[in-house]
């Protein structure tokens, strides 16, 4: 006999609604068929949105807006061509030889979009409001089981509901993201904040992760009005200072085209000169980018450089002993990010596993953990620790294209926060990086944070650091912040202003 796996399925799914529904309670009953009226032609989170729109100022709005577009995304497919193409017929109302408590809409039963339209909303909204997922979670999994209690849908009806929800929530990010990009490289910020020079001094890593976009962002720049005058690779940055004294003023805008990496190594040249840096996040993370808002396509990035505004942001700055001072402008690291910064950046591993090799490394580094002593000073005294990571931080974006944010980290505020990590169990490391993701705040046993102007750390046996993404000695050493030395240029919409009119003031020469 021939096995058919839809039939199968089929059973199994009509055993799990005989299963689910075979009580009868009408207090419940009478409660989820409220539920479910309420959710009808997705009015429950129509309402929802409008509400998070006049209420939750700019997070809120970007939440309904992610929300309900990708109710639109889910709507179209599930309620036209899914439901037609499956034919799936509503569940016997004669189920259990009672009346059913709702009557069954006249459309086909798979998939659910009632539980579509709930949890596109529900991942949508999340996606860009965490602290809002314990809220609607709950609430999309109620109407998405009244469905099935109510016997208008099988389970798996629902389940695939919920899946082709949770993906619409995820295209619509994505063609919000687009529209973002868009918008932002097209807005013009006041002639007074925008770059004061058409040129451009192009320093470019050919073996970032994007390299192949930069072809793109050459062509945006012309379209734009700016002119190349001078490419470099990462590697001659020692020309840098002689061509830019060179050519006087104004200086040209600098811009770094590849990852965090190329952006700190101009950054250590840059900051304090006035010099307006620019950014081609043509890297695998380009985590400081994005904090910053810069658009993430290499074209609408090129755009930007025409049309948005200058913008002072923090630095920091490793001195050590005898070595010269080395400025990073997203984050330095010891212990599990070396490790993960080591393997991350090998070519072979890059070569064979592409994007994945960031996931890789994780892993790899997490499992090659060694606990390290240190002391540390600062304001708040001296503190003898045993760690696994230690990271000084002034930019909160990390983990790439996740967009993980680092809660209360402003690279404006004249500060640099501190994250002291103790050897923490999986679990509990992995609930440590969930948590700035759903906005939680609540604290972690053996994770710190700390807010220093400087941090003073010394090491028996010394220990290696990373500065944005790449291994640059050992430490002891004194971290201290640079307040509003590099001149960046950011969207015209989005971040706020630096204060007493820097955007616009005019740079001094290198």
């Amino acid at each position: 006999m021939r096995f058919r796996p839809w039939r199968a399925l089929d059973a199994v799914d009509r055993r799990l609604l005989r299963l689910l529904t075979r009580r009868e309670r009408r207090s419940l009953e009478r409660l989820l068929t409220r539920l479910t009226h309420g959710a009808n032609r997705s009015l429950l989170w129509l309402v929802l949105a409008e509400i998070m729109a006049v209420a939750g100022g700019r997070a809120g709005r970007r939440a309904a807006l992610h929300g309900a577009v990708a109710i639109g995304l889910s709507s179209a497919f599930v309620n036209g061509p899914l439901k037609l193409v499956a034919r799936r017929q509503r569940p016997d109302p004669r189920l259990h030889d009672r009346p059913p408590p709702l009557r069954a809409p006249a459309s086909f039963s798979f998939p659910s979009g009632h539980a579509a339209s709930a949890f596109a909303f529900t991942v949508g909204a999340g996606f860009e409001e965490p602290r809002l997922i314990p809220l609607l979670l709950p609430l999309a999994a109620g109407v998405a089981y009244s469905r099935v209690h109510l016997r208008v849908h099988y389970p798996f009806d629902v389940l695939a509901g919920a899946a082709i929800g949770a993906g619409a929530a995820v295209a619509a990010g994505g063609l919000l993201r687009m529209g973002r990009e868009w918008r932002d490289s097209h807005a013009e910020a006041q002639p007074s904040e925008r770059p004061q020079s058409r040129e451009v001094m192009l320093v470019v890593n050919r073996r970032a992760g994007r390299a192949g976009g930069l072809a793109a962002a050459l062509s945006a720049m012309g379209e734009a009005g700016l002119s190349v005058v001078e490419s470099l690779e990462v590697g001659e940055l020692s020309k840098l200072s002689e061509i830019l004294k060179a050519r006087g003023l104004p200086p040209p805008i600098v811009v770094a085209a590849g990852g965090d990496g190329t952006v700190g190594a101009l950054a250590n040249l840059l900051a304090g000169t006035g010099v307006v840096l620019g950014i081609l996040p043509l890297g695998t993370s380009n985590d400081f980018a994005r904090s910053l808002g810069i658009p993430m396509r290499p074209k609408h990035a090129a755009r930007l450089l025409a049309r948005g505004r200058v913008l002072a942001v923090d630095a920091g700055r490793l001195n050590r002993d005898g070595i010269e001072a080395r400025t990073f402008v997203h984050a330095a690291t010891a212990g599990l990010n070396v490790n993960f910064a080591r393997l991350a950046t090998r070519a072979d591993l890059r070569r064979r596993l592409g994007r994945f090799s960031y996931a890789v490394a994780a892993m790899g580094a997490f499992r090659r953990r060694a606990p390290f002593s240190c002391t540390i000073e600062h304001g708040g005294g001296v503190e003898r620790l045993r760690l696994i990571q230690l990271s000084i931080i002034n930019a909160p974006v990390f983990g790439g294209i996740l967009d993980l944010q680092m809660p209360g980290v402003d690279p404006s505020d004249a500060a640099l926060d501190v994250l002291l990590v103790e050897d923490l169990p999986l679990r509990r490391f992995l609930r440590s990086l969930f948590y700035p993701v759903l906005g939680v705040r609540r604290r972690i046993r053996g994770i710190r944070a700390l807010k220093v102007e400087r941090l003073a750390v010394s090491a028996e046996p010394s220990i290696e650091v990373s500065l944005d993404g790449e291994v640059s000695g050992q430490l002891p050493g004194t971290f201290e912040v640079l307040p509003r030395v590099l001149r960046v240029v950011v969207p015209a919409v989005g971040l706020p202003r630096a204060p007493g009119g820097e955007a616009g003031s005019r740079p001094s020469t290198a």
